[in-house]
């Protein structure tokens, strides 16, 4: 059998969705006995230095290179064809709101995902964006990320007033609409959000303004960045999670919170649709204050059913490892 080497980036000590997948993936690849090789690098490596990588790498082996540093291996792709991509989302979408911004970078991608060997992506959805990337056939495969096994643990429904939202405090994640919704309820909430602030210091600083505005300074926590055991601390003491955000790949922290037990509010977006199908979820029209205020409201002050028991089998990291061999070796 071939052997799989794997190269992702680091960003830090931020942690990424993206970042999670490709080290979840690599752990459980393992525990199927498929062994590789993970090489990190650094999120801002040269181009010159990820060559050097992949230069010496077998010429026999397969090569998985994360999609974040796809627009940087573009010249090499059509050299070497055993490297494939895996693509949370494109990084030209990043930004859905900069679009000419983002327009050589588009380009860029679209060359990579053309000339790779094989893509995989982490949703239906996903796979759609994608395809509008390619000017010539390409393999296109889904795997689901996995969900880590502590977050199988159900929680009881809590009286708590506490809010929980995850995810960076980047602009897509549309925290300025969380923030003018919780503004215009009249009872007593508290919200706590988990996720690096370092990112985008000139939004971070925007958004600590708009918190001064409304006088939310001691009702809203950013908590940066936190180990796992805290993060399930702060969903057990939560009666909802929100995540307010413009555009997603997967959405992965809102699937664990689902399976978690806690009910969660996001944007109607199809691939928020799509990984929360058949869950307890309310879904709400992109930047509308008002909706969200009368959810968030309605939740609690009304009970809902106990939480659905999931199984790990299928959501499950190594559900996501055995199709992922699949796609790279295609058999199981």
């Amino acid at each position: 059998m071939r052997k799989i080497y794997f190269i992702y980036p680091e960003f830090g000590s931020t942690i990424t969705g993206g970042t999670l997948y490709d080290v979840q993936l690599c752990k459980y690849l393992k525990k199927i006995f498929i062994y590789h090789h993970s090489i990190a690098v650094n999120c801002d490596i040269s181009n010159i230095k990820l060559y050097s990588k992949i230069k010496s790498i077998p010429k026999n082996s397969i090569i998985v290179v994360d999609g974040y540093l796809a627009n940087r291996i573009k010249d090499i792709l059509k050299k070497y064809k055993n490297i494939n991509l895996l693509v949370h989302h494109p990084c030209s979408l990043e930004d859905p709101y900069s679009r000419s911004s983002n327009l050589r970078l588009f380009f860029n991608e679209r060359l990579a995902f053309s000339q790779a060997n094989k893509i995989t992506t982490v949703s239906k959805y996903m796979k759609s964006k994608i395809s509008k990337y390619l000017n010539n056939y390409s393999n296109v495969s889904v795997v689901y990320p996995g969900i880590r096994e502590c977050f199988f643990n159900s929680k009881d429904i809590t009286k708590s007033k506490n809010i929980l939202s995850i995810g960076n405090i980047i602009p897509r994640k549309g925290y300025e609409w969380l923030i003018n919704s919780l503004s215009i309820l009249e009872f007593d909430w508290h919200l706590n959000i988990i996720g690096s602030y370092n990112i985008d210091n000139d939004y971070f600083q925007s958004l600590t303004a708009l918190i001064k505005k409304k006088n939310l300074e001691k009702k809203i926590t950013f908590l940066g960045s936190v180990e796992t055991d805290i993060m399930l601390d702060y969903l057990h003491k939560s009666k909802l999670f929100i995540l307010s955000t413009h555009y997603e790949g997967f959405g992965m922290a809102l699937l664990e919170s689902s399976i978690f037990g806690i009910k969660v509010i996001t944007t109607d977006l199809p691939v928020l649709r799509e990984i929360l199908r058949n869950r307890d979820a309310d879904f709400i029209e992109e930047g509308n204050i008002h909706s969200l205020a009368e959810s968030i409201e309605y939740n609690f002050n009304n009970t809902y059913p106990q939480p659905m028991i999931s199984s790990i089998d299928k959501y499950g990291w190594k559900r996501a490892a055995r199709n992922f061999k699949t796609v790279l070796y295609g058999k199981r």
